[in-house]
């Protein structure tokens, strides 16, 4: 696989979560079911619950992964929440990976093993953000 690279970081909170695309919107909802358990499904409840039951104390960042010598082609829209929780969706769909990143780590969450190359790049990517 390529090497991937995370970049055109936003940070999500209350004032401005509106003004995202509905996939966005989308993989939000998604990614509160994901973290939070099967009764959160909207954007404001992923918000409410990432700033401990306060939607107005919540940031939640959403970058862009890309490969890094094609920094113009996303390949993926990575949801980081609770500073070392993360969820990647295929970029622009609702279609999660099942790369998920707990405790600062990306594992793979296919059940079957196919996604540990992704978790693998997805983390040296990450890691090397900063």
């Amino acid at each position: 696989m390529a090497t991937l690279k995370f970049q055109n970081h936003r940070r999500i909170t209350a004032k401005n979560y509106k003004e995202l695309s509905e996939i966005h919107l989308q993989q939000m909802a998604i990614s509160a079911t994901l973290g939070y358990g099967k009764e959160y499904t909207t954007p404001e409840h992923f918000l409410e619950q990432s700033g401990d039951g306060d939607m107005e104390e919540a940031i939640v960042e959403l970058w862009d992964v890309v490969e890094a010598d094609k920094p113009d082609v996303v390949l993926y829209d990575c949801w980081v929440y609770i500073v070392d929780t993360a969820n990647v969706f295929f970029a622009g769909t609702t279609k999660d990976t099942n790369a998920a990143m707990c405790q600062f780590s990306f594992d793979d969450h296919s059940g079957d093993g196919s996604n540990e190359e992704l978790c693998s790049d997805l983390q040296k990517a990450f890691d090397g953000k900063k």
